[in-house]
């Protein structure tokens, strides 16, 4: 009876993500021709997608620095990981605070997630972001990225993460694009030292891959350090990674 009511219930939120999705499609600007992506893109766009812990009832806070050659971005999340599985994110993503053509360019997110748990090793979550551009250097422009996303855990010590998205020509610099976003989580030393990674398919500002390792200084405090590794013909540039994570309860 339990499993046919998780069925059920996630039923409903697929019924209810794909409603989402066919709303966008009808509502966004289709796009002409795709510009080349190197054109467009000098730095790969950050997007702050998976919870910082699982654990319900706890008040999250991350703050992350990207390090290009080109100038340095701020990137802040704040967010509460509710009860009945359901995580809400306030960020300000991608805010220049260094380099040439220093202006602001912060592009305010709020991240809605709801995970169900399948079984004991397998977790699937429909998740999506909604943000604007600030309208400084020209109109503002609505941004999304929706997204499915299955969470196993083969063993203790391994979590594997992945599953589609669809996100908008204002947000990718190109056109709207259905791709792949996909990770790994190892646990090298337990609660101690953790090696991150995560991709997102394409060709376009998301697109490329983050390896953080991450370090538990304490229960409620990591640090991690890491790369931004662009995808091919992007036009994306490497970059380094410093990141502090925070939370009211265990991470």
């Amino acid at each position: 009876m339990e499993d046919f009511v998780t069925f059920k219930c996630t039923g409903r939120w697929l019924r209810a993500w794909f409603t989402i999705v066919l709303l966008c499609l009808s509502t966004d600007v289709p796009a002409q021709n795709q510009i080349p992506a190197n054109n467009v893109n000098a730095t790969q766009k950050r997007l702050i997608v998976n919870a910082m812990t699982d654990q319900e009832g706890a008040w999250v806070a991350n703050a992350e620095t990207n390090i290009y050659r080109s100038g340095t971005f701020e990137n802040v999340t704040f967010g509460y990981s509710a009860k009945n599985d359901w995580d809400v994110n306030l960020s300000l993503l991608n805010v220049q605070i260094a380099g040439s053509n220093l202006s602001f360019q912060g592009e305010p997110f709020l991240n809605t997630t709801k995970t169900y748990q399948l079984n004991s090793g397998l977790e699937l979550a429909f998740g999506t972001l909604n943000g604007f551009t600030p309208g400084t250097a020209g109109p503002v422009q609505w941004l999304y990225f929706h997204f499915i996303d299955f969470q196993y855990t083969p063993f203790e010590g391994i979590e594997l993460h992945g599953g589609p998205y669809l996100a908008n020509k204002a947000i990718t610099g190109t056109s709207r694009q259905v791709g792949l976003q996909t990770g790994i989580e190892i646990d090298l030393l337990a609660d101690r030292l953790a090696l991150n990674m995560d991709y997102i398919s394409g060709e376009h500002a998301l697109a490329g891959a983050n390896v953080n390792l991450t370090v538990n200084l304490t229960p409620l405090f990591q640090v991690y350090l890491g790369v931004l590794v662009p995808e091919a013909n992007s036009g994306n540039e490497f970059a380094g990674i410093v990141g502090f994570n925070f939370s009211s309860h265990r991470l």
